[in-house]
């Protein structure tokens, strides 16, 4: 065979080879290559949630509050003038400089919001079982990671990872960058993201049960006085969260 024959030989073999790979890869090179693109944008997204590390509670005298239906405990005095209500959302200040702030969510307020654009298609692609609580949704979503989607991976499930990572990466807040930690106490089941031992400025805890979901942000003064925001302390407000009979 001339060489010239050979040469146009070799190269009608690669483009044959190239369009047998997109035809069975094409897609998932493109999810593949999508995923490792937002893993590299985003880093927390490669992070899934782990069991907390440290479980004690802290044994101090502590004060109970009364909020969105919800009692719990917090082992700091109270700086009245500065605590208030901000739009939804419950602000705790406390004389040492340190704050809290407490948000409510309703019942499945966000699987609502995740279903809103395309309902049917959505529960297609991932099961009706996700969709019972926002807990399981949001399990869902933090346990997703780039290594997930591949090659191989099969084209519906690709799909499904690769939205889910771009949501992973927008949902966790600033603060989990040190790490994502299942929380559960109770009837209570949910997500911390960071770690106090990184001496973060803020911290936030997300927790559901089957009435809805709270927000707790710790916040922790730039004052090197104010005592540091433990994992004792955390776990002593949310291992003494339970229902309540009053209303604030």
């Amino acid at each position: 065979m001339s060489k010239p024959r050979r040469t146009l030989f070799i190269l009608a073999i690669t483009g044959l080879l190239c369009l047998i790979y997109l035809w069975f890869f094409g897609a998932a090179t493109m999810f593949t290559l999508e995923a490792r693109y937002v893993g590299w944008k985003m880093p927390d997204v490669k992070k899934t949630p782990a069991e907390l590390p440290d479980q004690s509670i802290a044994e101090v005298a502590g004060r109970k509050l009364t909020y969105f239906g919800y009692d719990f405990d917090v082992p700091w005095d109270i700086d009245e003038t500065k605590s208030k209500q901000i739009g939804q959302m419950q602000l705790v200040a406390f004389r040492s400089g340190n704050s809290l702030v407490i948000s409510r969510s309703g019942p499945k307020e966000f699987v609502t919001t995740f279903l809103h654009s395309n309902p049917a298609g959505l529960r297609a692609l991932y099961g009706e079982n996700v969709f019972q609580s926002d807990y399981s949704l949001k399990e869902l979503i933090f346990e997703v990671t780039p290594n997930k989607v591949g090659l191989l991976t099969p084209r519906r499930e690709a799909v499904g990872d690769a939205m889910l990572l771009v949501m992973k990466g927008i949902m966790i807040p600033r603060g989990g960058e040190s790490d994502i930690y299942r929380i559960r106490t109770g009837d209570f089941r949910g997500f911390q993201f960071g770690d106090p031992r990184n001496r973060l400025r803020s911290l936030t805890v997300e927790i559901y049960d089957g009435d809805g979901g709270l927000g707790f942000i710790f916040t922790q003064s730039p004052n090197d006085s104010a005592p540091p925001i433990t994992q004792a302390v955390i776990n002593r407000v949310i291992q003494s969260l339970r229902k309540s009979t009053n209303q604030n």
